[in-house]
């Protein structure tokens, strides 16, 4: 009688290969949730890409990680807006260095109810597209207690309309609103007129109004004073800084003696210089001498020239070089250890000359240059710029900075500041929109923020500008027909053809082996039917046989 086998459930083997089975699966799901949680956590994404188009700068990084209080960004875009996958990527980013902020997603065209709410708090105006859209002024809020910064379309992107090619302003523009939601005070910044100064309305390559720009959207305001007028529409004493642009005539005396009284009250001043010309193209000064001389610093009237072919531009005479950074607080960003790391480019520049303690130098040229006089050979007669023997040598501070005592009656919080360039050029328009002369506009920054004492001006390096849509010319169009029409088709043909060839050959091979193999087996079974019905060979087999065996025995 069979007996019974016991349930293999209910062994003590099978008990526990059901429990590793259980903790296998348990583990695994704990792996999963800690996978997910520090990817949650700890955010992190690789820019292969040759310009380093998806990586955050050094300064929105340190704009990050010192937040210390909880920031909201509000996105007003809908989910077909091109834009919004472009800021969720970049909100991720910057999630991965801080906690602080707190990202908003709003679509206007599918919360209305929602969006109408955040219009009437931060008072934005909208309206509706041809296609029936929502579209605002404002793409992103970002908000920290009841101040708020408003991001719009042309701060994230601009166009040039002549190359029809897109420069990205993303990350510029919400690291510029972090920074200004965080300051609450507003200073002025004052730009001298009456002198045939640049102008801070001109936003051509040579004027103004991208510095203005600039320190406007770091939360400066921008005033004019006229120092030639008998009265002053506005106090110098409510200036947080003066700063005297390109001047082509000198100062009069009433001019300079304000300026004077200025600083020796404990105000600060940014002088770019450019060589004045008089009537006989000579160099004549500039008549602010006696303001530079408080900072212990001497305006020459002189007019450097470059002769390092490594510095010079190749198209000039020497008048247009790279000049050098020197240690201080304004350079910072310019060095990296003892080496520069960006130069300034600098043009129609005269040398200063530094007295005393007080003044630093800031920039300057190679050894190998020299500085002229009269530049009446060149600038008249259009000769060639050479060295005389009497023309002093290299190298030449062309930029220098100098902070005096704070006076007894000042409430600023520090003493009078003087940043003095000879040249005008570093403070051009075109120093922020080119990214080659970042050297330039890092220092012009660094020099604000310095004269007036508060954070360095948000500086990201601009993205690469890449194409906008196609650009389609009717040979153009015909290349393209011709890929429709004929070689995409023509090609899939081909590849038809060789595909259908190769196949018919594989099963013609196959065939072929497949009746050769038939054919060896029917002959090897054939054989086998002869051999067994041929009884003389049978017999021979057995005669040899027997042969064999008495050989054998009788050896």
């Amino acid at each position: 009688m069979a007996q019974k086998q016991p349930d293999a459930a209910a062994t003590p083997a099978s008990r526990v290969l059901r429990s590793l089975s259980a903790a296998s699966v348990l583990a695994a799901v704990a792996l999963g949730l800690s996978a997910n949680i520090l990817v949650a956590r700890f955010y992190e994404r690789w820019d292969v890409t040759s310009r380093g188009l998806y990586t955050l700068s050094d300064a929105t990084v340190e704009t990050l990680e010192t937040l210390d209080e909880p920031v909201d960004i509000i996105v007003l875009l809908s989910a077909s807006d091109p834009l919004t996958v472009s800021v969720r990527h970049l909100l991720s980013a910057y999630g991965s260095k801080t906690r602080k902020l707190s990202p908003r997603y709003v679509d206007p065209d599918r919360s209305p109810a929602e969006f109408m709410a955040i219009q009437q708090k931060y008072g934005i105006e909208a309206g509706k597209s041809e296609d029936g859209r929502v579209v605002t002024d404002a793409s992103i809020i970002i908000a920290r207690g009841e101040r708020h910064w408003f991001v719009t379309q042309d701060d994230v992107v601009a166009y040039d309309e002549d190359d029809g090619r897109a420069r990205p302003k993303l990350e510029q523009a919400l690291t510029e609103g972090i920074r200004n939601v965080f300051v609450s005070d507003r200073p002025t910044f004052c730009f001298t007129t009456g002198h045939q100064e640049m102008s801070i309305d001109d936003g051509g390559p040579t004027g103004l109004a991208e510095l203005r720009y600039r320190l406007q959207k770091n939360n400066y305001d921008i005033e004019s004073v006229d120092l030639a007028a008998p009265k002053l529409t506005r106090a110098l004493d409510e200036c947080a800084v003066v700063v005297v642009g390109g001047p082509e005539v000198p100062f009069a005396e009433s001019g300079s003696k304000r300026l004077e009284d200025y600083v020796r009250a404990g105000g600060s001043v940014l002088f770019a210089l450019n060589p004045i010309l008089d009537g006989d193209n000579r160099i004549s000064p500039t008549g602010l001498e006696s303001v530079a001389r408080l900072g212990g610093i001497e305006l020459s009237t002189d007019f450097v020239v470059e002769r390092d072919e490594r510095l010079r531009l190749p198209a000039g005479l020497g008048e247009s070089f790279f000049a050098t950074p020197r240690e201080h607080a304004i350079t910072r960003g310019l060095l990296k250890g003892n080496e520069a790391r960006f130069r300034l480019l600098v043009s129609a520049a005269q040398s200063l000359a530094l007295s005393g303690d007080r003044p630093s130098p800031l920039v300057t040229s190679s050894p190998q240059a020299f500085s002229i006089k009269d530049i009446r050979p060149f600038v008249a007669e259009g000769k060639p710029v050479e060295k005389s023997a009497g023309d002093p040598e290299g190298p030449f501070i062309l930029a220098a900075a100098a902070e005096l005592p704070k006076p007894a009656q000042s409430t600023r919080a520090h003493g009078p500041r003087l940043v003095v360039i000879g040249t005008a050029n570093p403070v051009w328009g075109r120093n922020f929109r080119e990214p080659t002369l970042i050297g330039n506009r890092l220092f012009v920054e660094s020099a604000v923020s310095w004269l007036a004492a508060r954070p360095a001006i948000v500086s990201v390096p601009e993205k690469a500008s890449h194409d906008v849509g196609l650009n389609l010319t009717e040979e153009s169009l015909r290349d393209v027909m011709l890929y429709v029409l004929l070689y995409m088709p023509g090609s899939a043909a081909l590849l038809g053809g060789l595909v259908m060839l190769r196949r018919r050959a594989r099963e013609k091979r196959s065939r072929a082996e497949h009746e050769a193999k038939r054919e060896s087996e029917e002959k090897g079974a054939s054989d086998a039917v002869s051999d067994d019905d041929d009884p003389e060979t049978d017999d021979d087999d057995e005669t040899h046989g027997e042969l064999d065996d008495e050989d054998e025995a009788r050896s």
